[in-house]
């Protein structure tokens, strides 16, 4: 079986696969291509229904039942769960993130609305596409391009004068660097990560239902005086979807009275989706770990519901719901410890270069590993250079030092507003027992 995979570029991957594969075979034969390790779980693969719907491919489930037609499939490589570059560790997967916000920037689904912060995302485009550039008609080409998609008139010279201010100062920096920069330009635009849905209310007036790593945002484009309603994932109690209709119990007001928001899509298909993207956004950015309540639910087909009577173990005919498996934090934790040995493995250790080193003991490698781990979690998880000595209020997060918690306006961790951040007494590097004589 063939798969056609398309990156955000247009640039296709061809993979084959058995014909009984899951989806995660697939994402990983294209994430390795790509030279993407321990980070696919930031994405995934979209296709498009027989109406032209957008739908996240279920990775735990096989993809000829998912998918209508005769192969080869033909999938788009997409970033589901969007994060601040910072949190990303490899080159490539800032990279394919770099790829997916340029084309949110074309297509329109991010909206800069500062004339300011647009002329620095299009000088950020420029020196990531060409880098210290000296073809004059080329760049004022690409300005002029980029002016028409992001709402700026290609003839205001006052415009493309801060454009070219703006490279300027770039002078020098590596293109991978512009690309780091423009993620983290975008990253702070209102609607950076959202996933938008199109449904009705009860009194029958259009909604967009944007659900994002905060949580969900509710806008009325027919009422152009309604401003957009955000609910974040804490005041959400309950969700559930039946049919064409979305159902959401949440907390309002100050008073923290439960409300009832109740909306139609246009298929049944329509309302599961935004059921499943709300379940796990939610338990990407706002839980320790995904619950066994996530990973375990699932739905069978008539065949495997009549075998189910029989024998409750059989997996016959089982789709699972979500596919989500680990959170942020959990991506993270795992993507640095596995670059952390693979790094241990390539370089030789400090020992290898001292003429007559001590005999190791039995246990050396596993203390040392020990050691590099209790240094890592009490490394500022932002800067990773100094040390944990803040916690943000309200959510209860220690992972930053005094530096950067005050260029923190959100939570890096669990995407919430931080009220307050306090100063807390842990054990620094240098109290560790032992720890200079074991460097």
């Amino acid at each position: 079986m063939w798969c056609l995979v398309s990156q955000p570029n247009a640039v296709v991957i061809e993979v084959r696969l058995d014909h009984k594969a899951k989806g995660l075979e697939c994402l990983e034969k294209v994430c390795e291509c790509l030279g993407i390790n321990k980070e696919c779980d930031y994405f995934g693969l979209q296709y498009k229904t027989v109406k032209g719907q957008d739908v996240w491919l279920n990775l735990r489930n096989l993809i000829e039942h998912q998918v209508a037609g005769v192969h080869p499939y033909r999938f788009a490589l997409r970033v589901k769960f969007w994060v601040p570059p910072h949190l990303l560790l490899q080159e490539s997967t800032r990279h394919q993130f770099y790829l997916h916000a340029k084309l949110e920037l074309y297509e329109g689904r991010l909206r800069p609305t500062d004339s300011q912060a647009i002329c620095k995302i299009i000088a950020l485009l420029a020196q990531a596409e060409f880098g210290n550039c000296n073809d004059l008609v080329a760049l004022m080409q690409f300005y002029a391009y980029w002016c028409e998609h992001l709402g700026v008139p290609a003839n205001d010279s006052k415009s493309i004068g801060q454009i070219k201010a703006f490279q300027s100062e770039m002078k020098d920096m590596k293109q991978t660097t512009a690309e780091y920069w423009l993620i983290k330009e975008v990253s702070g635009l209102q609607n950076f990560g959202e996933e938008v849905f199109e449904g009705k209310t009860s009194n029958g007036s259009s909604v967009l239902i944007g659900v994002g790593p905060h949580g969900i945002s509710l806008e009325h484009p027919d009422q152009l005086d309604d401003e957009k309603q955000m609910i974040p994932y804490t005041a959400i109690r309950s969700a559930a979807s039946h049919r064409r209709v979305f159902e959401m119990w949440y907390l309002a007001g100050v008073e923290h009275s439960e409300t009832l928001i109740v909306l139609k899509l246009e298929s049944s298909l329509g309302a599961n989706t935004l059921y499943r993207a709300l379940t796990e956004k939610h338990a990407f950015y706002s839980c320790e770990t995904v619950r066994g309540a996530v990973t375990s639910q699932y739905i069978r087909d008539l065949k495997g519901t009549i075998i189910s009577i029989f024998n409750e173990d059989s997996p016959l005919g089982k789709k699972y719901v979500f596919d989500i498996q680990r959170t942020c934090r959990e991506v993270h934790d795992n993507a640095r410890r596995a670059l952390y040995e693979k790094q241990n493995k390539v370089t030789p250790t400090s020992s290898t270069i001292v003429l007559n080193p001590p005999e190791p003991k039995p246990n050396t490698s596993q203390d040392s590993y020990k050691l590099a781990k209790l240094i890592d979690a009490l490394t500022c998880q932002i800067c990773m250079d100094a040390t944990i000595d803040h916690v943000f209020f309200p959510c209860g997060h220690v992972i930053a030092c005094g530096t950067c918690v005050k260029r923190c306006e959100t939570c890096p961790l669990c995407r919430g507003t931080i009220d307050e951040s306090r100063h807390v007494f842990i054990p620094t590097l240098a109290d560790l027992p032992g720890f200079h004589h074991q460097q």
